[in-house]
């Protein structure tokens, strides 16, 4: 008897790893791995947390955020029937929501901005921007978890504007930004916006010094990228650009083969530098390819989807 009892734990163990395996792996549902997702039909998208803690449902009607653990809803938000939800996404470091929420006013439309704090239960501020146009919606949101500010990203149509948020709530528009942006970013570690102008094909940062340019004045035509926690800027060149041609580390697909989006918009190179505008190319396979669909991750991995 005594020589069977390693035997029948050995089986056990056995069929305790096959359970597991079969819990954890096989039998987890697929989820996106994409974390911010512009909200525009009925079917629901699940988007996992930066830790795959949370996961969270989102369609039209609602959001709804489980606990992976227990498989338990932990927050949820009803959109009205007179409200869209237009904006979510998860921060990149920290399990925190972000919902954007436009809805009529006595006054124009209101876009709301909702954050999902998975980390306490604390209620916090939600910066409402009155006043708006009719189609206004909250396009983008950029972050910076250290130091506790919040740039909102409002777009009318073609026409977009930017606001601010800090830790003592104060809600403002930054102003002398023009009309047509394509896209905004932040650094991590100190209060500084970044984002493109589509007309002139030029990134600019705003910070307490005021604004400047700081994508390379060699002619060039760029779209912003991101930032990633150590407060890189990524940039794209693009194509049709003074100095295209000279792109240097362009591998993948050639020019003649790439199909332009509906912009002509095509990135024929990727650089990366700081805010004092000291850029320099990345090795990056698969370009040209069109930059409103490249994306920098946290950790500084780009992605081309």
């Amino acid at each position: 008897m005594k020589k069977l009892i390693p035997w029948l734990l050995a089986v056990v163990v056995f069929q305790l790893c096959i359970y597991l395996y079969l819990d954890r792996v096989l039998l987890v549902p697929a989820v996106s791995s994409v974390t911010q997702k512009a909200i525009g039909s009925d079917g629901a998208s699940k988007l996992p947390s930066y830790d795959s803690s949370y996961l969270a449902e989102v369609s039209k009607d609602w959001v709804k955020i489980y606990s992976v653990k227990d498989n338990s809803v932990v927050n949820q938000v009803d959109i009205g029937d007179t409200e869209k939800l237009t904006y979510f996404s998860w921060l990149p470091d920290r399990n925190i929501a972000l919902a954007g929420i436009s809805k009529p006013g006595t006054k124009g439309t209101i876009c709301t901005l909702k954050p999902l704090n998975m980390i306490t239960d604390s209620h916090p501020f939600e910066p409402s921007i009155t006043g708006l146009s009719k189609d206004a919606e909250i396009a983008d949101v950029a972050f910076s978890p250290d130091i506790n500010v919040v740039y909102i990203q409002v777009k009318s149509r073609n026409s977009s504007s930017i606001y601010r948020t800090d830790a003592n709530n104060n809600l403002t528009k930054v102003e002398n930004t023009p009309s047509a942006i394509g896209r905004i970013a932040n650094l991590k570690s100190e209060d500084a916006l970044l984002y493109d102008s589509i007309n002139t094909g030029r990134i600019y940062l705003v910070d307490k010094n005021g604004r400047k340019q700081v994508s390379p004045g060699d002619g060039s035509q760029y779209a912003l990228i991101g930032t990633d926690k150590e407060d890189n800027i990524y940039i794209a060149r693009l194509s049709g650009s003074k100095t295209g041609s000279k792109t240097s580390g362009k591998t993948g697909a050639s020019k003649e083969s790439s199909s332009q989006n509906d912009n002509g918009q095509l990135a024929e190179a990727i650089l990366v530098g700081k805010m004092d505008g000291d850029f320099s190319p990345l090795q990056q396979a698969g370009l040209p390819y069109p930059a409103e669909f490249i994306r920098v991750g946290f950790d500084g991995k780009l992605l081309l989807k």
